[in-house]
């Protein structure tokens, strides 16, 4: 990968621009040089190179005006800058107006090698998230639902097969994993795309409410009726009615649900008038509908005649391949939202998200993405910007570990030991910064530093 990285390194001092070639040179790197920006703009028209380092101080045309003339023409381009005039307020002009990174003169070789050494771990990171952006867009998204499992992509095969006929669909899995999304899914691509997507949730209204909810009252029908009200099935003609959380519609209503499946007509409250409706009827639920009838609780004639298609919607920790896919999309979705431009994510973010098990599914990553998005100080969320999930993860092992020993130790000493494993936990996943730790942990760093005393424990043990 070395050997296919083109660099184009643009300094007046030939003594610099040599060392700087031969630093280069050995790390295998393509090189081309050029004394001013002037001349380099014409190298790089020409030939784009993948990284461009520049001196700040140079004539015909300076490393800032090289820096704002190729951002314009090149939005892409990463560029360092160096100089021998130091100072902060260079330093942070030449970031604002896009440079990668800054070097200050002389610049040994070995710094040389980190920075351009980190510039490419995040291009390349650039690169293949917005391959994957594309690779989503192409083949892994189908309306608003995103995953390219295998499961997922047998959902969405039979999604087609079936979108365009009458059937019921029974759709069944976890809350949180994206039951309204199957119902749209379905709507959006059948000959009723056109007409309402209505949808019922039938645990947000009280059940006296429900009937003129769904088949709507004639004027006086009850007190307060004061005038005539279509109702939600009425509405939907030729289009779809979507009820969420199914197994919670009261047994009165399912009878009169099931007589409307079955006739395809109704009455209003107060009405004679019998109304005929063409709908569509699509349910979801995470109970066990079969259990539920079982029990009583749910009418079995309704369940069989909801379950003509059965669409099993599998949870996210049984799909964790979909995760990369899913987090792109709603970074995506909330950089637009906050107005941010957050281009990536972390490896090593990554990796926590992959070892989690979502009890909250795909509407829990969601909101997890939604606040790293904004808590981001970088342009590529990193673990410290989750310290959520780090928290999720460690109650979970905590709950989850053995209790023989916390049972045979008072709570002091038990405490303590807790207290130096988070510790030394938290410095590892920062790599010893004490910065970093104060902020996950919520502490202050002097109390940080104070405890490590207390516990003997030192920072640089976690440094890389």
């Amino acid at each position: 990968m070395v050997g296919e990285k083109k660099i184009l390194v643009v300094e007046d001092d030939e003594y610099v621009l040599g060392s700087i070639k031969s630093v280069l040179d050995s790390e295998g790197y393509e090189i081309s040089t050029a004394s001013n920006g002037l001349e380099a703009m014409s190298i790089y028209r020409k030939s784009p190179h993948d990284l461009v380092i520049a001196d700040l101080k140079m004539p015909k045309m300076d490393g800032f005006e090289l820096l704002k003339q190729l951002k314009l023409e090149y939005p892409e381009v990463f560029l360092i800058m160096m100089t021998a005039y130091g100072s902060v307020r260079t330093a942070v002009e030449a970031i604002k107006i896009g440079a990668y990174d800054y070097l200050t003169k002389p610049v040994s070789a070995e710094e040389l090698r980190l920075v351009i050494k980190r510039a490419f771990e995040k291009q390349n990171l650039i690169i293949e998230n917005r391959a994957l952006r594309k690779e989503l867009e192409e083949r892994f998204s189908f309306g608003n639902i995103i995953g390219g499992s295998h499961r997922m992509r047998q959902i969405y095969d039979l999604i087609m097969q079936v979108a365009d006929t009458d059937a019921t669909i029974l759709i069944t899995g976890e809350t949180g994993t994206g039951k309204e999304l199957i119902a749209h899914a379905v709507h959006h691509n059948s000959s009723r795309k056109d007409a309402p997507f209505v949808v019922i949730n039938c645990s947000a209204l009280p059940e006296s409410l429900l009937e003129t909810e769904l088949f709507g009252h004639e004027e006086g029908a009850f007190t307060g009726a004061v005038k005539q009200r279509t109702g939600k099935f009425e509405h939907a003609n030729k289009g779809t009615v979507f009820f969420d959380e199914m197994g919670n519609l009261p047994l009165s209503m399912q009878t009169k649900l099931l007589r409307l499946l079955q006739e395809k007509s109704f009455e209003r409250i107060g009405g004679n008038k019998t109304i005929k409706v063409d709908v569509r009827v699509i349910a979801a639920t995470n109970k066990d509908l079969n259990n539920l009838s079982e029990e009583g609780g749910f009418r079995k004639d309704l369940y069989y005649r909801l379950n003509v298609i059965p669409i099993q919607l599998p949870p996210l920790k049984e799909r964790l391949e979909d995760i990369p896919l899913l987090v792109l999309h709603f970074i995506e979705k909330y950089n637009k939202a906050f107005k941010k431009n957050i281009k990536s994510i972390s490896q090593n973010a990554l990796n926590i998200m992959m070892s989690y098990h979502w009890p909250g599914n795909v509407r829990e990553l969601e909101n997890l993405t939604e606040r790293a998005v904004i808590m981001a100080k970088d342009n590529i969320i990193n673990e410290v910007d989750m310290p959520i999930l780090h928290q999720k993860q460690q109650k979970e092992a905590f709950v989850n570990t053995p209790n023989d020993h916390v049972t045979n130790i008072d709570m002091e000493t038990f405490l303590s030991e807790c207290e130096v494993l988070y510790i030394m936990k938290l410095l590892k996943q920062c790599k010893g910064r004490i910065d970093s730790s104060a902020r996950i942990s919520g502490i202050d760093a002097k109390t940080l530093y104070r405890k490590m005393k207390k516990y003997n424990i030192n920072k640089d043990t976690f440094k890389d």
